[in-house]
Protein backbone atom coordinates (compact mmCIF):
# COMPACT_ATOMS: atom_id res chain seq x y z
CA UNK A 1 0.00 0.00 0.00
CA UNK A 2 1.45 3.07 -1.18
CA UNK A 3 0.84 6.58 0.51
CA UNK A 4 1.23 10.47 -1.33
CA UNK A 5 2.10 12.04 1.54
CA UNK A 6 2.52 12.11 5.52
CA UNK A 7 -1.15 12.64 7.04
CA UNK A 8 -1.67 15.99 8.95
CA UNK A 9 -4.63 16.38 11.30
CA UNK A 10 -5.66 19.68 12.50
CA UNK A 11 -6.94 20.20 15.72
CA UNK A 12 -9.40 23.01 16.54
CA UNK A 13 -8.13 24.63 19.85
CA UNK A 14 -11.23 25.17 21.66
CA UNK A 15 -12.02 29.61 22.82
CA UNK A 16 -10.98 30.06 26.24
CA UNK A 17 -14.23 32.33 26.42
CA UNK A 18 -16.77 30.37 25.31
CA UNK A 19 -16.64 28.38 28.88
CA UNK A 20 -20.46 27.90 29.27
CA UNK A 21 -23.15 26.26 27.39
CA UNK A 22 -24.95 29.79 26.91
CA UNK A 23 -21.35 31.18 25.77
CA UNK A 24 -21.19 28.52 23.22
CA UNK A 25 -24.84 29.25 22.21
CA UNK A 26 -24.32 33.06 21.92
CA UNK A 27 -21.35 32.39 19.59
CA UNK A 28 -23.16 29.75 17.45
CA UNK A 29 -26.20 32.22 16.76
CA UNK A 30 -24.18 35.43 16.35
CA UNK A 31 -21.90 33.52 13.88
CA UNK A 32 -24.64 31.96 11.68
CA UNK A 33 -26.40 35.48 11.71
CA UNK A 34 -23.38 37.18 10.82
CA UNK A 35 -23.14 39.46 13.53
CA UNK A 36 -20.20 38.65 15.87
CA UNK A 37 -20.41 42.27 17.40
CA UNK A 38 -23.75 41.18 19.13
CA UNK A 39 -22.60 38.53 21.20
CA UNK A 40 -23.73 40.19 23.90
CA UNK A 41 -27.21 40.56 23.39
CA UNK A 42 -27.41 36.94 21.82
CA UNK A 43 -25.82 35.93 25.15
CA UNK A 44 -28.42 37.38 27.52
CA UNK A 45 -31.35 35.64 24.90
CA UNK A 46 -29.57 32.13 25.53
CA UNK A 47 -30.10 32.41 29.37
CA UNK A 48 -33.82 33.67 28.68
CA UNK A 49 -34.24 30.86 26.56
CA UNK A 50 -34.43 27.36 25.97
CA UNK A 51 -31.27 25.92 23.73
CA UNK A 52 -33.60 23.84 21.53
CA UNK A 53 -36.28 26.62 20.65
CA UNK A 54 -33.73 29.14 19.66
CA UNK A 55 -31.62 27.01 17.70
CA UNK A 56 -35.11 25.93 15.53
CA UNK A 57 -35.56 29.63 14.80
CA UNK A 58 -32.28 30.14 13.83
CA UNK A 59 -32.94 27.42 10.90
CA UNK A 60 -36.06 29.02 10.46
CA UNK A 61 -34.87 32.39 9.83
CA UNK A 62 -31.55 31.13 7.63
CA UNK A 63 -34.12 29.23 5.23
CA UNK A 64 -35.85 32.52 4.78
CA UNK A 65 -34.56 33.06 1.23
CA UNK A 66 -36.48 36.73 0.48
CA UNK A 67 -35.08 38.30 3.78
CA UNK A 68 -32.23 40.10 3.20
CA UNK A 69 -28.97 38.91 5.04
CA UNK A 70 -28.26 42.54 7.04
CA UNK A 71 -32.40 42.14 8.49
CA UNK A 72 -32.08 38.37 9.43
CA UNK A 73 -31.17 39.32 13.16
CA UNK A 74 -33.84 41.83 13.32
CA UNK A 75 -36.40 39.34 12.30
CA UNK A 76 -34.50 36.55 14.98
CA UNK A 77 -35.29 39.06 17.49
CA UNK A 78 -38.84 39.84 16.49
CA UNK A 79 -39.71 36.18 16.59
CA UNK A 80 -38.50 35.84 19.73
CA UNK A 81 -41.67 37.10 21.41
CA UNK A 82 -43.29 34.11 20.50
CA UNK A 83 -41.22 31.90 22.35
CA UNK A 84 -41.77 31.22 26.18
CA UNK A 85 -38.92 31.82 28.32
CA UNK A 86 -37.22 29.62 31.06
CA UNK A 87 -38.90 28.89 34.49
CA UNK A 88 -35.72 28.89 36.40
CA UNK A 89 -34.46 32.19 35.34
CA UNK A 90 -34.95 34.71 38.00
CA UNK A 91 -33.68 38.59 37.62
CA UNK A 92 -31.98 40.14 40.51
CA UNK A 93 -33.08 43.53 41.72
CA UNK A 94 -31.49 46.01 41.66
CA UNK A 95 -31.09 47.54 45.43
CA UNK A 96 -31.82 51.63 46.09
CA UNK A 97 -28.81 53.62 47.58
Amino acid sequence: MKTEGPLVFSIKKPNKHLHSREHVLADDLSQSLLEPKKFAAYLGIAKLYHESDLRGLVRRVLEKRDLPTETRGKYFFACLKGLNKKSSVKFRQKSKR
